[in-house]
């Protein structure tokens, strides 16, 4: 199946964070193709030099689930204007990170077979 995991928390609501990205995780861990649409705070998931400092309450290292979707090629869609407002830009991108805009997720939402939001 296709999945759209859409992630909304970062920095501030770091459990939410991570609760979103362990489901996308998971997901591919299960077989399935996914993204991760990343909007508001969310999109510092895909800055390099912050991913690793989310630490949610009780939760496994960001760091940890972030690199395992990296190294299976999982493309996280950042939020254009989100990116742009909090630094996040191909300078900073993680390697599988892309600026997208609403028309991509909301297509992704109508053509995927699942989707979730965190």
């Amino acid at each position: 199946m296709r999945f759209i995991v859409a992630v909304t928390a970062g920095t501030d609501d770091p459990t939410r964070a991570t609760l979103g990205m362990i489901a996308a995780k998971v997901a591919k861990d299960q077989g399935h193709d996914v993204t991760v649409w990343l909007q508001g705070e969310a999109a510092n998931i895909a800055n390099r030099n912050v991913y690793d400092k989310i630490v949610g309450h009780n939760m496994p290292a960001m760091k940890d689930i972030v690199e395992d979707l990296v190294d299976a090629g999982v493309p996280l869609w950042v939020c254009e204007a989100c990116g742009r407002g909090r630094d996040v830009s191909p300078d900073n991108f993680l390697a599988t990170a892309e600026y997208a805009g609403m028309g991509h997720y909301v297509q992704a939402v109508a053509e995927f077979d699942r989707s979730m939001s965190f």
